[in-house]
């Protein structure tokens, strides 16, 4: 029984006894076990505490997780009344509560009458209310379309006035909409011949302006700010933030673009640590860094406007809260010329750091020049010798230079943006970016237009169209291996132009392919399929692990598909199928593209030689944890570690979601972005946590992964 055909949908597990809820526009699944086969009626969503798009009766008493998730326990009134957040077992006396859970893929609530049990396990969270006959189960996507769209000319005062509505999407001006599920997706921004704002989307009343000069140098930048506080922004020549007889100059750290990100960094952890005084009053550990820090009262100010609260805030030196402020996901260089606005709302919801390179951006002018850019870029991270002298090349030249892809038209100029400190650089501009991903609008706008499969399965299709590299078809074994997801995987070899252009026609969430890139296209044994004559492409994402494939990994993109991960320089057989391999383990755990590519430039001999391109955000599966992430681990004696956490926010766990390890006596929940605490463990510890998922795990240098570590 389908509770729903739109939203998210609530049924009978297909393979156990149990309950699975499914998002098909997010394409994420989670569970629930029961102790039998369970019959499904559809429920008044009236029943939960917080908005559920959808809602169905389980006559069950028990419900069991697929893995550990911490449960919030509220009586109707919304008030917490206990929680399991860490192994143990809690009862609750009979009454009507609803329930919430982390580290769900769908935000999934609970309903029920009567007393309750819950024990958190190594790898499970049981729920059990023995005197009642039926558990509720409520169901909200994450997913967010805009309101509508904003229509701007190209004049910088009329992009001023559209992006002072990009605020308009704030489901409340608390410090909670550093909550993900509480921001929701700004109003589209698109040029036109006047400015023409839709009825109903207008800046919430929060008294903040943003005043800039009229340049987009200085108006793309504070986008994302004027997101999050719901300001509007103005022209002035002197940058600042304002409120009601306030102004704090938005050049204090020396450089506008500097100061922007500061405010944005500094607003949003303090909101995140006010926000522990309402509804989730959960011990947050970048509390406790800020208050040994400053001298805030944070449960006065919770109560307060968010324009006093701002004042309250930047009071506050930076460098005192520096410490606290998580890794930032994503830095966006955008080029400041109008045809790039329409990446603002999409930059604005990542919270991304805007900056736009009008002079720290390098360019080569000839080809000459461009290809000694990229060269003299690969030297500095890889300084071996030439790929050609090594080992037999991806590229079909027999060992001659590859051409270069980025010699050919101005679209293929290379560009280098300066280094960012955040977990994810992208560029959005016209040319090739060294060492950052390659970002399209109308990737950003296929986000918003994805059409749902009628079937759960996760589709991977992996491609071999050359003998010599069939090592590499091991992924196939790799893509799947997840116990709660259903998974397609059809593996094709020597596809001819024809059957490789069907297959990108066909529906899939991926397409790994492995074999040949040429000046001529996707080598196939009849010749060459060249993308950039695709009318269209119906790939998701993709892997095109050959010689130089930016430019057909770019013709894909323009042809249909959200995002891919592609090479700008010749690549090695033996070095690019342990790349290969690497790739197929982080996206089989929910890493997004861009994040993958970060971690095989760090750990993979020729990582650097990789990009992502489109929508950077696109992953074709939710990992376990809500966060994916990956796990650093120091000796310090033959059975004492120190273990850190790193976190890697998603679409569906964006910056503000919190994270706690699975790890016994911890109960204390981080920021999921960046650095996730440092914890002394030992060895049966970090075994322990690595059974129950297979993350990546950095140890005595080398990255490895948890199903294959037996021992430390």
């Amino acid at each position: 029984m389908d509770t729903t055909a739109a939203g998210p949908t609530i049924r009978p597990h297909p393979t156990r006894d149990g309950v699975q809820v499914v998002d098909p526009i997010q394409e994420t699944q989670f569970a629930f076990l029961t102790p039998a086969s369970v019959t499904l009626t559809p429920c008044d969503t009236d029943r939960f505490c917080f908005p559920a798009d959808t809602g169905a009766t389980v006559h069950t008493d028990t419900v069991e997780t697929a893995y550990t998730s911490a449960v919030w326990v509220r009586d109707p009134d919304g008030t917490l009344v206990g929680e399991v957040t860490d192994k143990g077992t809690k009862s609750v006396p009979p009454g009507s509560y609803s329930l919430g859970l982390t580290a769900t893929q769908i935000n999934v609530q609970l309903a029920v009458d009567g007393a309750l049990t819950i024990e958190m396990m190594d790898n499970r969270t049981r729920i059990t209310a023995p005197d009642a006959e039926v558990i509720h189960v409520g169901a909200r996507s994450v997913h967010d379309q805009p309101a509508g769209t904003v229509t701007t000319t190209d004049d910088p005062g009329d992009v001023m006035a559209a992006l002072s509505t990009l605020g308009s999407a704030l489901k409340t001006t608390s410090c909670e909409r550093s909550f993900p599920t509480l921001r929701g997706h700004p109003p589209l921004v698109e040029r036109g011949s006047e400015l023409s704002v839709p009825d109903g989307i207008e800046p919430p009343d929060t008294g903040v302006t943003i005043r800039v000069p009229r340049t987009f140098e200085y108006i793309y930048p504070v986008a994302p700010l004027a997101y999050y506080l719901g300001a509007t922004v103005e022209s002035d020549a002197a940058p600042a933030l304002v409120t009601d007889g306030w102004e704090y100059p938005l050049n204090a750290a020396g450089d506008f673009e500097t100061t922007v990100a500061r405010v944005l960094k500094q607003v949003f952890l303090l909101d995140c640590v006010t926000r522990t005084e309402g509804y989730y009053q959960n011990p947050l550990a970048e509390r406790r860094t800020v208050e040994e820090a400053v001298d805030l009262d944070f449960a006065a100010l919770y109560d307060r406007p968010l324009a006093a609260q701002l004042e309250a805030y930047l009071d506050v030196p930076f460098e005192a809260v520096a410490d606290a402020v998580p890794k930032w996901k994503l830095t966006a260089d955008v080029r400041p010329e109008a045809e790039y606005v329409s990446a603002l709302p999409f930059l604005a919801e990542e919270l991304a750091v805007v900056r736009c390179p009008s002079q720290r951006l390098r360019a080569g002018e000839g080809a000459g020049e461009q290809s000694e850019l990229v060269e003299s870029f690969l030297r500095d991270q890889y300084p071996r010798a030439s790929p050609a002298s090594r080992g037999q090349l991806r590229g079909g030249t027999g060992g001659r230079p590859s051409r270069s892809s980025v010699s050919q038209t101005a679209e293929n100029t290379v560009v280098r943006p300066e280094a960012a400190d955040s977990i994810e650089q992208a560029y959005v501009g016209e040319g090739v970016p060294v060492n950052a991903s390659k970002m399209t609008v109308d990737a950003y706008y296929r986000r918003l237009e994805f059409t749902p499969s009628a079937e759960p399965q996760i589709r991977v299709v992996v491609v071999c169209n050359d003998e010599a590299m069939t090592d590499e078809n091991v992924v196939s074994d790799i893509y799947g291996t997840r116990e709660w997801f259903q998974f397609d995987i059809v593996v094709e070899e020597q596809l001819t132009t024809d059957e490789l252009r069907e297959t990108l026609r066909r529906d899939a969430d991926l397409l790994h392919y492995i074999g040949h890139v040429d000046d001529e296209g996707i080598r196939c044994p009849d010749g060459y399929l060249d993308a950039t004559e695709l009318e269209t492409v119906n790939v998701s994402a993709f892997l095109l692990n050959a010689c130089d494939s930016y430019d057909q990994g770019r013709a894909l993109i323009e042809a249909g598909a959200m995002g891919g991960i592609a090479t700008m320089a010749d690549i090695i057989n033996e070095a690019a199928t342990s790349v290969g391999r690497t790739v197929a383990k982080l996206l089989n755990q929910g890493f997004p593209l861009a994040a993958t590519v970060e971690i095989i430039k760090e750990y993979e001999q020729i990582g650097h030689h990789y990009l992502a391109i489109g929508d950077g955000s696109t992953s074709i599966v939710e990992n376990t944890s809500g966060t994916p992430n990956r796990i650093m681990v120091e000796r310090c004696d033959d059975r004492q570690f120190d273990m850190s956490l790193f976190g890697y926010p998603t679409l569906n766990a964006p910056m503000g979601t919190m994270f706690t390890p699975q790890l016994p006596g911890v109960s204390e929940f981080h920021l999921n972005s960046g650095e996730m605490g440092t914890y002394r463990v030992s060895d049966d510890e970090i075994l322990g946590l690595i059974d129950r998922q297979d993350v990546p795990l950095e140890l005595d240098g080398t990255l490895q992964w948890g199903s294959e570590v037996t021992e430390l």
